[in-house]
């Protein structure tokens, strides 16, 4: 395991080790970044309010990273903007996806070219699946159950016109959390069920795999011995979608509840 004081730095992605006596899991961030590498600026529209749409605005903030490494809890939170690599989608389609963001707005321009994607997908994107998987290994040899993981991201309150696209008989009203498996593939159904019933405890609504069943993150790790889920914050239990801003009393009881659940499930399934 990386054993640090500091978290490991780079343009890509923060890591935090866990150090707490118990290595229990990992917890995953890979869609808050904000950042859009110069390389990638030829093929952007250059509307800067139609990139900041769908990022899962600031969601890192939404965790007390330092519990949570106390709690033996390796935190991965990516900088660079969704829009210009997806870390939730394979290789085949990671690299400047979304040619337009979920509100039909222009966000790139051209294409770039086999070599050039190849090139980003090197760079930008196996970095973070090849530090994840050094870390599920490593928790691997250590324990001697499941590994536990949980892909943390946020979703719009309701769903967007390409959403209805995606599936037009999804429900306008959307719970305060997602939960996802894959449908039952990636966990254990005590796993899922524990984040459930703690989230619902303490007042909040949940569902199982609606609107959302879980992305690539989730696939990846499976390979792994791990209970592993997506969970997905609607943002309006936290943030202004319209202005982009979070909405400091809401953090601030919203964080406090968020780490302790997340820390609460490491610890039940620490086997």
């Amino acid at each position: 395991m990386f054993r640090l004081d500091h978290p490991l730095k780079s343009p890509l992605f923060d890591y935090y080790a866990p150090l707490g006596p118990s290595y229990r899991g990992v917890l995953s961030i890979p869609h808050s970044g904000e950042v859009i590498p110069d390389v990638f600026l030829p093929y952007l529209s250059g509307d800067e309010m139609a990139y900041k749409e769908d990022v899962d605005f600031k969601v890192n903030e939404l965790v007390d990273i330092p519990a949570l490494q106390s709690a033996g809890v390796a935190v991965l939170v990516a900088h660079v903007h969704r829009i210009c690599v997806d870390l939730n989608r394979a290789e085949s389609n990671c690299i400047l996806f979304w040619k337009d963001n979920t509100q039909g707005k222009k966000l790139v321009i051209k294409d770039p070219t086999l070599d050039e994607t190849e090139r980003f997908i090197e760079i930008y994107h196996r970095p973070y699946f090849e530090i994840l998987k050094a870390t599920l290994q490593d928790l691997e040899k250590r324990k001697g159950g499941l590994v536990s993981m949980v892909d943390l991201h946020s979703m719009p309150s309701r769903p967007t016109e390409y959403h209805m696209k995606q599936n037009p008989h999804q429900k306008l009203h959307r719970p305060d959390f997602c939960i996802s498996d894959r449908k039952g593939k990636t966990c254990r159904p005590e796993f899922i069920e524990f984040f459930h019933e703690q989230l619902t405890k303490k007042g909040h609504e949940s569902s199982f795999n609606d609107p959302y069943i879980g992305g690539y993150v989730t696939e990846f790790v499976d390979q792994f011995r791990t209970n592993n889920i997506q969970i997905e914050i609607n943002r309006s239990i936290y943030m202004s979608e319209k202005d982009k801003i979070l909405t400091q009393e809401k953090v601030l009881k919203l964080k406090p509840l968020l780490t302790e659940v997340l820390i609460q499930g490491f610890e039940k399934f620490d086997s």
